[in-house]
C-alpha cells in the first residue's frame, strides 16, 4: 500500500516494510504455541488504521489460527479471532466489518473494530478461497453448487441460486454482477440484484476454474488448474462471457497462487523461479526472467515496482521492463 508493504510469513511473524528499501519497520509475532509453522496464505484487508490478515495452523500443535488485526502503525495486536485451524483465503471487508471462509468452510462476519463475531453461516465454502463484499450485501459459494447473497450486517440470505456444480474460486464482484468459476469448467456471470445466471460459458473440458478471477473493465482473468491442483494455462473472457478473448498455456506448470495483474501486463511465476508477463489485450509473452533458485509461490505491486515471494522465505522487488504498450 503506497510506500508500505505488509506480509505474513510461515513462523508466524507478521511485518511491514518500506516498499522501497525492504527494511522492516515493525515486526509481530502471533505464533502462540505452535511449534514451529503459523501460516499467512490469504491476502489480507487493509482499513485506515488496521490490516485484516487471515492465518492457519496445523492444529496437532495445539494451537489454534484465525483472523488477526494489527495495528497500522505500530504492528501491535489488536484482536485475534481463533476458528481452529484458522482461515486459509482471503479477508474481505466493507464498512463496519470483515469476512472470511473458515478452513472447516463457514462464511463468517466479524466486527472490525473488536473481531467479535457479527454472524456465522455453515456454508460448505471452498476453504482456500474467498467471498466478495459490495456495499452491504456479502456474495459467497459453496461445495454444494450455491450461490449465495447475505446482509452484511445480519446474514439473512437475500438470494440463493444453485449452478451447475460445485463452487472452485473465489467469488468476484461488481455492483451489477457476480462472478463464479464452477467445477465443471464454466465461469458464470449472476446478476447482483436477484441471482438470475446472465451468462455461462465453458472454459475447458478438462481442466477447473481455480483461484480468485480478475476482473477489469475489458476482461475476466481466469487460472485453469488439473485435478492435481497444479495451474496450467489462463483465459481471458469478454465481462459479458460472449467470448473467449485469448488462452495462455502454462509451458510446464504454474505455481502462483493467483493471478497478478497491473494496468496492461499479467504475472506468473513456474516451480523453477522464472517469472513471466503476458500482455493483458491479447496474450502475448512480453517477457520473462528467472529471478529465483526456487519456486515464485506470490506477486504483487504496481507498475513501477513488482514484489514477488518464494516459499523459501525471500522477498524480491524489482523494477519489471516497460512493456504491452
Amino acid at each position: 500500500m503506497g510506500d508500505r508493504l505488509y506480509f505474513g510469513s510461515c513462523n508466524g511473524f507478521f511485518r511491514r516494510l518500506d516498499a522501497a528499501t525492504g527494511r522492516v519497520q515493525w515486526e509481530t509475532n502471533v505464533r502462540e504455541s505452535a511449534a514451529k509453522q503459523y501460516f499467512f496464505h490469504g491476502d489480507v484487508f487493509v482499513a485506515p488504521d488496521r490490516i485484516v490478515a487471515s492465518a492457519d495452523v496445523d492444529t496437532r500443535s495445539g494451537a489454534e489460527a484465525g483472523v488477526h488485526a494489527f495495528d497500522s502503525d505500530s504492528g501491535r495486536q489488536l484482536w485475534k479471532y481463533g476458528a481452529g485451524r484458522g482461515v486459509l483465503g482471503a479477508v474481505v471487508g466493507s464498512g463496519n466489518a470483515v469476512f472470511a471462509y473458515t478452513a472447516s468452510g463457514d462464511l463468517i462476519a466479524l466486527n472490525l473494530a473488536s473481531g467479535k463475531p457479527l454472524w456465522t453461516y455453515a456454508l460448505n465454502a471452498g476453504p482456500w478461497e474467498s467471498p466478495a463484499v459490495v456495499d452491504d450485501r456479502v456474495f459467497a459459494g459453496s461445495n454444494d453448487g450455491s450461490l449465495y447473497a447475505f446482509e452484511s450486517q445480519t446474514g439473512r440470505v437475500q438470494w440463493q441460486r444453485k449452478l451447475s456444480a460445485p463452487l472452485a474460486t473465489s467469488i468476484r464482484a461488481t455492483a451489477s454482477d457476480i462472478y463464479a468459476g464452477t467445477a465443471d469448467g464454466n465461469i458464470d456471470r449472476v446478476a447482483a440484484s436477484n441471482g438470475e445466471v446472465r451468462a455461462s460459458i465453458n472454459v475447458d473440458s478438462v481442466l477447473k476454474p481455480t483461484s480468485a478471477p480478475v476482473v477489469t473493465k475489458d476482461a475476466v482473468l481466469v487460472l485453469l488448474a488439473d485435478k492435481e491442483g497444479n495451474s496450467r494455462a489462463v483465459v481471458s473472457l469478454d465481462p459479458a462471457l460472449a467470448r473467449i478473448k485469448w488462452r495462455q498455456d502454462a509451458p510446464d506448470r504454474w505455481t502462483t497462487s493467483r493471478i497478478f495483474t497491473t494496468s496492461r501486463t499479467i504475472f506468473v511465476g513456474n516451480p523453477s523461479g522464472e517469472l513471466s508477463a503476458y500482455c493483458a489485450a491479447d496474450g502475448s509473452l512480453a517477457w520473462s526472467d528467472r529471478l529465483a533458485s526456487a519456486p515464485i509461490r506470490s506477486i504483487g505491486g504496481t507498475d513501477e515496482r513488482l514484489l514477488v515471494g518464494t516459499p523459501s522465505g525471500t522477498l524480491y522487488a524489482i523494477r519489471p521492463p516497460r512493456a504491452c504498450m
